[in-house]
């Protein structure tokens, strides 16, 4: 009981808030960490995949939408990442049933992506476009 009135909280939440940034994507990849060669190994790609990711002008809450189903993240922590030319931003991240995820907004190689706490698996979605409120 405790879980469905925090998720009727989260969604209402989620629905009165403004939104400051508004990131659409065109491609979703699926990577697994390979323990062997220490890297990423990619698994799969969705290039129909479209999702939209809004952040509210708090930047306490990420609700991201699927063709298929929507899901709410509260953002735990934050950090902005500018050594040697980068331009991104690391979100310490729990959804709505309770998921931790890093989700790292990266602006320089136009993508963000989703890695689980476990860090056994990522998934990358390739920035189509992105804008913020007047």
């Amino acid at each position: 009981m405790r879980k469905l009135t925090f998720l009727a909280i989260l969604c209402f939440i989620t629905t009165i808030a403004s939104a400051q940034l508004h990131i659409s994507t065109n491609l979703k990849m699926n990577f697994s960490w390979d323990e062997i060669n220490d890297d990423w190994k990619f698994e799969s790609q969705d290039e129909e995949s479209l999702t939209f990711i809004e952040f509210n002008k708090e930047l306490t809450m990420v609700k991201h939408t699927t063709p298929t189903m929507t899901s709410a993240y509260i953002i735990k922590s934050s950090e902005h990442d500018e050594e040697e030319g980068r331009d991104q931003y690391i979100y310490m991240i729990v959804s709505d049933v309770g998921n931790k995820y890093m989700m790292i907004l990266d602006f320089i190689n136009d993508n963000i992506r989703f890695i689980s706490n476990d860090l056994s698996y990522m998934v990358k979605h390739r920035i189509k476009a992105s804008w913020t409120d007047d």
